[in-house]
């Protein structure tokens, strides 16, 4: 019988992924799973302790499933690109969650786990994935759900670099630790001018904001940025913020909860299976939510690439 594996980031939502993980193994004792599990132990393990286990267990292995955050799925992704057999899942355990709403994962953690026992033995479904690769990097890395450049990353390290989010995770608030780093950056971040080319289109854009590459609608915690993004379709929504006010931009992500900051003028949008990000000031680039750089940066789609264990 073949195995569950799960590799369990335990630090997930400052402390939450502990919590989880001993709900799920008790739940996976009662019903008898064969099943391991792994522990990460710093940043990046969990994608090297993927890796360990698509080399060593890949005709043993029934399903790798995260437990963790929106980090998490991205490492373990980025470790099972090269297993492409094996099937991933998810329990969500983090502080933002942005997978599982686009993936449609159960919010619960027993529920997910209940869907993916009830559903180990299928195909599961392939889904597009992110290639993207950064100035500083040799080589490319992968992303899930979304890749930012400029001030949505500048936002995402002030977030996790935080002190607040610790506390706000622990009374089911962890979005409004992004929301705050929002609000400080807000007066100080700087512009830049930005030149896209999108599948051999050049666009350019001044006083750009930020640029998100989405394969989902939702990042940063709910908010829903590309509306109209599909995770199978072979392509990716762009979404390009320019010449707009400090204060209409405040104004601006409130609506982006609702998804109808598209109806702004000062909202770009385009669509594309190849994408590269220049711009005149070097801009931080984030990957799910991880710091991976600054651009230059390209990004290319991998057509149902990773086979999840997903609704």
């Amino acid at each position: 019988m073949k195995l569950l594996l799960f590799i369990v980031n335990k630090k997930a939502g400052n402390g939450k992924g502990l919590k989880v993980w001993n709900k799920l193994k008790t739940e996976l004792e009662r019903k008898e799973i064969n099943y391991r599990s792994f522990f990460t132990k710093y940043p990046s393990h969990a994608g090297e302790l993927a890796r360990q286990i698509g080399s060593m267990f890949e005709d043993k292995v029934e399903a790798v499933i995260a437990v963790g955050g929106d980090g998490t799925i991205n490492e373990v992704v980025n470790g099972m690109v090269y297993y492409p057999k094996i099937k991933v899942g998810y329990i969500p355990a983090g502080s933002g969650n942005d997978f599982s709403r686009g993936f449609n994962v159960p919010k619960s953690p027993l529920d997910a786990l209940s869907f993916i026992i009830k559903n180990k033995g299928s195909r599961g479904k392939l889904f597009d994935i992110g290639k993207v690769k950064v100035q500083e990097r040799a080589k490319s890395s992968y992303f899930v759900s979304s890749l930012g450049a400029g001030f949505d990353a500048a936002v995402s390290k002030l977030t996790n670099e935080s002190k607040w989010k610790h506390y706000l995770n622990k009374v089911h608030l962890g979005s409004l630790t992004y929301v705050g780093a929002l609000i400080r950056l807000l007066f100080t971040y700087q512009l830049t001018n930005v030149s896209l080319k999108v599948d051999g289109k050049h666009f350019d854009y001044e006083n750009v904001w930020f640029v998100t590459i989405s394969n989902q609608p939702y990042y940063g915690g709910g908010m829903k940025i590309a509306p109209k993004a599909k995770t199978t379709d072979g392509y990716f929504d762009i979404t390009v913020v320019h010449n707009l006010s400090r204060i209409k931009l405040l104004f601006v992500f409130i609506t982006v909860f609702l998804g109808t900051h598209t109806k702004f003028k000062e909202i770009s949008q385009h669509r594309g299976s190849t994408i590269r990000v220049e711009s005149d000031d070097k801009m931080l680039v984030h990957a799910d939510g991880e710091l991976i750089g600054q651009n230059p940066v390209q990004i290319e789609v991998q057509h149902r690439k990773i086979p999840f264990l997903v609704k």
